[in-house]
């Protein structure tokens, strides 16, 4: 079974979400450094799927933008 990469690319923003509401919520600073890591470690990625898909839609390749 495959996902649709919009789909992932929701539920990885779901995941920034709920990552960015636990950050300052919890008392160890260590682990908000390592949430907000992990965060934008999940935007990025995010990012890479979303990014192709938007010049597919635009009706060109990201080579040429």
């Amino acid at each position: 079974m495959t996902f649709y990469p919009l789909f992932v690319a929701g539920v990885l923003e779901g995941f920034e979400g709920t990552l960015g509401e636990m950050i300052g919520r919890v008392e160890n600073q260590e682990l908000n450094t390592q949430l907000d890591a992990l965060r934008g470690q999940v935007a990025a990625l995010r990012l890479c799927i979303e990014e192709p898909l938007r010049h597919v839609e635009r009706g060109r390749t990201p080579l040429e933008t």
